[in-house]
């Protein structure tokens, strides 16, 4: 039974400005929620965004009557918490994932399990990229340079401001890094269809394994347009939400990978079921992340380690985090390494309250 909730928030520095097609940031907030059972707790943590339409306000204001709604519930019954969750308001995902997370934090300690293996995976690591935002070309290549001498074996690049331009900058970054490095490319939005097509077919012969979101999430017809048209495998991100969303994408070819991300999905809980509905379309996923801390990154990554569905990881906004109130990660030539402790294997200010 659950016994008790409190929640934190923390506002977290860039190291620096982050910039993609929509829009930039220097700090990050993110809320860590802990849930008590007994002499039992788990921790998880959420961070809001346009993608979400959440705010610091508005995820505080919805964690503050959770309380009401779960404490005195069965907390093996996770679609039952889900459906009180559901049952405050719509929407609000990432603010319900640090419940979810919490809630599984919760449940793989009390089976004295990684989080992973609660899951059903025997993976521990998983190779990340590292994100480069939107620079110039000058200051693209040398954050690629430094981010591959400090060990990551794939990057990711924003684009979508200027398609000549992001041509460019993601040729100069394959010059300068060579041909063993992973390179994938999100641009968040910002092109029409026929620009997006322009794009893949420069990205073809800079041996790009995946464009991200070229087109506005709510045009599907240029999301399949573009699909069709390109060699470059074509990754959905931000029309993909839900469990609803993927079987959309999914049934009517709209793009060949899905983005899963812990924040949109609301939790552990529905990216599971995401994922299965695209491993029974025969779609691969990879599992991305927000501004997040190593909490709820830590999350994202046991998850990713549950499945070989999940082909791609993109689980790396901590490195940019200045002051990052949770610890535990490890990383280690270019992977990510979840801890081998029960639960999510991550300390946080939380622990001993």
């Amino acid at each position: 039974m659950i016994d008790s909730m409190v929640f934190e928030t923390f506002v977290n520095r860039r190291a620096s400005t982050f910039r993609i097609a929509t829009g930039s940031s220097d700090v990050e907030e993110n809320i860590i929620v802990k849930l008590v059972s007994g002499d039992e707790f788990g921790v998880g943590s959420g961070n809001p965004s346009t993608v979400t339409q959440e705010t610091r306000g508005s995820m505080e204001e919805f964690l503050a009557k959770v309380p009401k709604k779960i404490v005195g519930t069965d907390e093996n019954d996770v679609d039952k918490l889900h459906q009180r969750l559901e049952a405050i308001a719509p929407g609000n995902t990432a603010a319900k994932a640090a419940v979810d997370i919490a809630l599984f934090d919760l449940l793989s300690k009390r089976e004295r399990k990684p989080l992973y293996a609660f899951l059903g995976g025997s993976k521990n690591k998983i190779m990340t990229d590292m994100t480069i935002g939107i620079e110039s070309k000058e200051t693209a290549v040398q954050r690629a340079d430094k981010h591959v001498k400090s060990g990551f074996k794939a990057l990711k690049v924003k684009v979508g401001l200027d398609l000549n331009e992001d041509i460019k900058r993601v040729s100069a970054i394959r010059e300068a890094v060579g041909n063993s490095i992973q390179l994938r490319v999100d641009a968040n939005q910002g092109y029409t269809a026929d620009q997006a097509i322009q794009f893949c077919e420069a990205m073809l012969s800079l041996d790009v394994v995946v464009v991200e979101q070229p087109v506005k999430a709510d045009d599907y017809a240029a999301l399949k347009k573009v699909t069709q048209a390109s060699e470059v495998p074509i990754m959905a991100d931000e029309c993909v939400k839900s469990v609803l969303d993927v079987r959309k994408v999914a049934r009517e070819g709209i793009a060949d990978m899905i983005n899963i991300k812990l924040m949109k999905s609301a939790g552990v809980n529905d990216a599971v079921m995401m994922d299965r509905l695209a491993a029974a379309a025969d779609m691969g996923t990879m599992v991305g992340c927000m501004g997040e801390i190593q909490l709820s990154i830590a999350a994202g990554l046991h998850f990713a380690l549950s499945s070989d569905n999940v082909m791609l990881a993109d689980l790396d906004s901590h490195f940019n985090i200045v002051d990052d109130p949770t610890s535990g990660l490890a990383f280690e030539d270019g992977c990510l390494w979840a801890p081998n402790a029960p639960g999510l294997g991550i300390r946080t200010p939380l622990d001993g309250r």
